[in-house]
């Protein structure tokens, strides 16, 4: 422990620095993190010959990002769900159309044990899920509407 005015400062300093840099460890590691999680979610939400590009983001606790999704065919949205319960878990891959109408559901992985094989059979499995679906499917009608407002 410092005795006069100055070495305090110094100690204070270096406390300082150390815990700046700590942050800014933790910074990168979850900047990190979080781009490995959306390439993954990009990959697992595309299909051959489509581009999947981040389009929003969501504070709801099921679902963090919403995807654009552009084929041949024209524009679709997609959304990687998290869904709990107490028997498991599993991430659910949901397609929508711009209208907010579920196109499509990929299991896309679950550490649950006796879930059903067909992924529309998964969502009676946890609670609360046709909410979740419900607000997505808002958010994505939002989100298509401003894009095409934008692009108006």
């Amino acid at each position: 422990m410092a005795v006069n005015k100055r070495d305090r400062i110094v100690e204070n300093l270096a406390v300082a620095a150390a815990l700046g840099l700590l942050a800014l460890i933790v910074a990168l590691v979850s900047l990190a993190a979080d781009s490995r999680a959306v390439a993954t979610e990009r990959s697992a939400l595309a299909s051959a010959g489509a581009t999947v590009t981040l389009a929003g983001h969501s504070d709801y606790p099921s679902y963090n990002r919403i995807y654009r999704i552009q084929t041949d065919a024209g524009f679709s949205y997609g959304i990687v769900f998290t869904f709990r319960s107490p028997v498991g878990s599993a991430l659910v891959g949901a397609i929508f159309s711009p209208k907010g109408e579920l196109l499509e559901l990929r299991l896309l992985g679950s550490c649950a044990s006796r879930l059903p094989t067909n992924p529309r059979d998964i969502l009676g499995e946890f609670p609360a899920t046709d909410r979740d679906i419900s607000r997505a499917a808002d958010s994505v009608r939002n989100l298509a509407s401003s894009d095409s407002e934008a692009k108006s």
